[in-house]
């Protein structure tokens, strides 16, 4: 068996802990708070007390790590993993990073002879403790296949997206986006509902159907191909139900802060003679605000 290393025991890095003791792979851990790594070591891990030890002898390096500087720190710092590593070892680095950072560390790796995978996962400590994540992964391909085994203790899917280092976190990024914005609107739609009286376990089960209509499907392949000639609801339409969604919420004293910033590309895309357009349109707009065609 490939021995590991685990560098990073917050929630998520203890929960694909228990999944890698789990399957039966030789586990060596290493956190900065000590206390973290006690459970692990009950299961059979072996406690590193500095990353270089942690990674001196093994062959699939994980780290799960808080943030960029983290990253840094650990990964090329003094001491660190890119330092410290065998040359036949592989680094997976597994934290939620700027996709420039991670580019960077692909080419530290790359200068100092070791060998890398960027990664993104998909999921919540439970759901790693279940094996359910999503792993989006970059890198060699024989490089990515030595790793794979580890990552399929926690994931139900390794997906490689090739030799781009930042694909992972771009990736992670747009998804992680559509669901900070969803708790904005969710948040808002329950304020907005227990202020104009109507019980919001009503709210919830609509919520639950919305959700789940094949209508987000048709939107998300309406805009990826930019199909805005075939209209189901118009731009015309959009305007006036966003102007409608603000004195709603208005009325009873809620601030839309998204039916707001949609009022402005609806006026935008109208400037711009699109009211025959789907209503998903607005798609436009945003693209020619970032300077694409």
């Amino acid at each position: 068996m490939k021995k590991i290393t685990l560098i990073g025991l917050g929630k998520m890095g203890a929960a694909m802990g228990y999944r890698i003791l789990e399957a039966g792979f030789p586990l060596t851990v290493f956190n900065r708070t000590q206390s973290k790594a006690q459970p692990l070591v009950e299961k059979g891990a072996i406690y590193a007390d500095t990353v270089q030890s942690a990674v001196a002898d093994a062959d699939i390096i994980l780290s799960s790590l808080l943030d960029d500087q983290s990253v840094f720190d650990v990964t090329l710092g003094e001491g660190g993993i890119i330092e410290s590593m065998r040359k036949s070892a592989v680094h997976v680095g597994m934290a939620t990073i700027l996709p420039a950072t991670a580019e960077k560390l692909a080419r530290q790796h790359q200068e100092n002879g070791g060998r890398y995978v960027s990664a993104a996962v998909l999921g919540v400590p439970k759901v790693a403790a279940q094996g359910g994540l999503t792993t989006f992964c970059s890198g060699d391909e024989e490089v990515v296949l030595l790793s794979e085994p580890v990552l399929k203790t926690f994931s139900k899917a390794v997906i490689n997206l090739g030799v781009d280092a930042k694909a992972p976190l771009i990736m992670k990024i747009c998804m992680n986006y559509s669901l900070i914005t969803a708790l904005e609107l969710i948040s808002e739609l329950y304020t907005f509902a227990e202020k104009s009286g109507l019980d919001k376990e009503i709210v919830q089960y609509g919520l639950h159907e919305i959700y789940g209509h094949p209508a987000f499907k048709l939107y998300v392949d309406k805009i990826k191909e930019r199909n805005f000639d075939e209209v189901n609801f118009d731009m015309k339409g959009g305007n006036k139900d966003v102007s409608i969604f603000q004195k709603a919420f208005s009325d009873v004293g809620v601030t839309p802060r998204l039916g707001d910033l949609l009022k402005g590309r609806y006026i935008s895309a109208l400037a711009n003679n699109m009211e025959n357009k789907d209503w998903s349109a607005i798609y436009e707009i945003i693209r020619k605000e970032a300077g694409l065609d």
